[in-house]
């Protein structure tokens, strides 16, 4: 599921949390420093979700997964 979750994302985009999974599985990406929140207050007003973005840690834990394994038989 926390794969899942960071493949939705991309790089410098912020994200509601409501689009991305359920609250204890985005606090616990948020504590591993794979996700970051940001208060959206801002952008939709005071009672707002807040929205979370990629970390450098979350984006190289997605391209690690997304990388195929070698072929080692020749």
């Amino acid at each position: 599921m926390p794969l899942r979750i960071l493949h939705k994302m991309q790089n410098g985009v912020f994200y509601p949390g409501h689009h991305l999974g359920n609250r204890e599985m985005l606090s616990a990406l948020e504590t591993q420093g794979l996700i970051e929140r940001m208060d959206a207050s801002s952008l939709c007003g005071p009672d707002s979700e807040p929205a979370y973005c990629l970390t450098p840690a979350g984006c190289r834990m997605k391209r690690a997964s997304a990388r195929r394994p070698r072929n080692r038989c020749r």
